[in-house]
């Protein structure tokens, strides 16, 4: 299910905007102000951003900015009600990848969200394989190549490499990847994560495959062998 953060503080469209996305079986997070949208962008892991331009305190063309500065090649849509040609331009420079004006038929918006995930490159894809290096990952039926070594994996085992390979080079932390594994589980230990990454690292290592590497206080990366 992909997930989409959408920023929007007018309640009503918002409240709106999010009963559709789930209807149309999108998971979707909510934030009212630039602040946090910041935050949620920077820290957690989204398939696309609904962004509106007029938000408290910091406007969506520097949340825009902010996030594609961090790195983050997330899909952006911008939604507004400045319909200017120099705010589509601008907001575009700003690290939108889309732009839809206020009011939009609901048709419209979930056209240019399918046709955002569809083009949406490497680490975001929605194909049915995931590939990074030798890593050849089918996602109906959990298959795992690596080189031309087979491996059947466990579910938190196929949830770990599916994150893996959709964020390849990019730290994961330690929540993130409790957050998708357990989801709101409180009683899950740290070591018990630990287990599942380290039991998933040997079996690349063991086939050859690229090092899934602890980043010291953040989390863990998917990189390149250094073998």
């Amino acid at each position: 299910m992909p997930r989409i953060l959408l920023v929007e503080d007018d309640t009503p469209l918002q409240q709106a905007i999010a009963d559709m996305l789930g209807d149309e079986q999108y998971d979707a997070q909510v934030c009212t102000d630039g602040e946090e949208a910041i935050f949620l962008a920077t820290t957690g892991l989204y398939d696309l951003i609904l962004l509106d331009v007029m938000l408290p305190g910091t406007d969506g063309y520097h949340v825009a900015r902010t996030i594609r500065e961090q790195k983050i090649m997330t899909p952006i849509i911008m939604i507004t009600a400045k319909d200017h040609i120099d705010d589509r331009v601008y907001g575009l420079d700003s690290g939108a990848d889309d732009y839809l004006v206020k009011p939009f038929a609901f048709t419209e918006l979930f056209a240019r969200i399918r046709a955002q995930l569809r083009r949406t490159p490497g680490e975001f894809q929605l194909a049915d394989t995931l590939e990074f290096e030798n890593l050849h990952y089918r996602l109906p039926d959990r298959e795992l190549t690596v080189g031309t070594t087979t491996i059947r994996l466990g579910p938190k085992e196929a949830i770990l490499i599916e994150l893996f390979l959709r964020y390849p080079g990019i730290v994961l932390t330690r929540q993130q990847l409790m957050d998708r594994l357990w989801g709101e589980e409180s009683d899950i230990l740290d070591n018990t994560l630990e287990a599942h990454i380290s039991r998933l690292r040997r079996r690349l290592e063991v086939s050859g495959g690229p090092d899934i590497t602890a980043i010291r206080g953040l989390g863990y990366r998917l990189e390149k062998s250094g073998r």
